[in-house]
């Protein structure tokens, strides 16, 4: 059996942030500590204290099973996960809502999105839409392809919302093969 597709919430620093920031990540492994490695790779800020927000293991979207395949999906089907933006009045900031959808098309999963995203919220605007195939390179991640199978059954997979900061002994381990990778060898 093929490892899961995982999907996390990333938080963290970076240099010249002064709050923290966010970045979707996906990955594919076992469990979530497994993926941990792969997180690191994804993430563009500090690596020390880095840590997942919330984090699902992507088996299923509403209507569709997803799995991983070695070749390319060709039944039009994508996996798409979108990011919508909205305010509500008297609050400092932007609000966003996440979702991923299987949808033929950026414009039908847009619509998909709309309907079901920050609903109740003023002033909705949509911010990024990523086709999880390309855009995020999730269709090549570690040699598989997402491909999703209609499933009037499907519904979204459950989510795991808390504060997963990434061990210090695994960031350290990573920092060094980083290290080891980047720094020339004499001949």
């Amino acid at each position: 059996m093929t490892d899961p597709l995982i999907a996390c919430v990333l938080g963290g620093t970076a240099p010249g942030a002064r709050v923290e920031l966010h970045d979707i990540a996906f990955a594919v492994g076992p469990s979530l500590e497994a993926v941990y490695p792969q997180l690191l790779d994804s993430w563009f800020g500090h690596a020390h204290g880095l840590h997942v927000d919330a984090w699902t293991v992507l088996d299923r979207v509403e209507g569709y099973r997803v799995r991983l395949e070695r070749t390319p999906a060709d039944n039009g089907l994508h996996l798409y996960f979108v990011n919508i933006g909205g305010y509500r009045k008297g609050e400092f900031g932007e609000r966003h809502a996440w979702g991923f959808f299987g949808a033929h098309s950026k414009s039908e999963a847009k619509e998909r999105a709309k309907q079901s995203l920050l609903q109740g919220h003023e002033l909705p605007h949509k911010d990024d839409l990523y086709d999880v195939d390309d855009c995020l390179q999730v269709g090549r991640i570690q040699g598989w392809h997402v491909h999703l199978e209609p499933d009037a059954e499907a519904h979204t997979a459950p989510v795991t919302n808390g504060y997963f900061p990434l061990p210090s002994a695994v960031v350290r381990e990573w920092l060094a093969r980083r290290d080891a990778r980047e720094t020339p060898t004499s001949p």
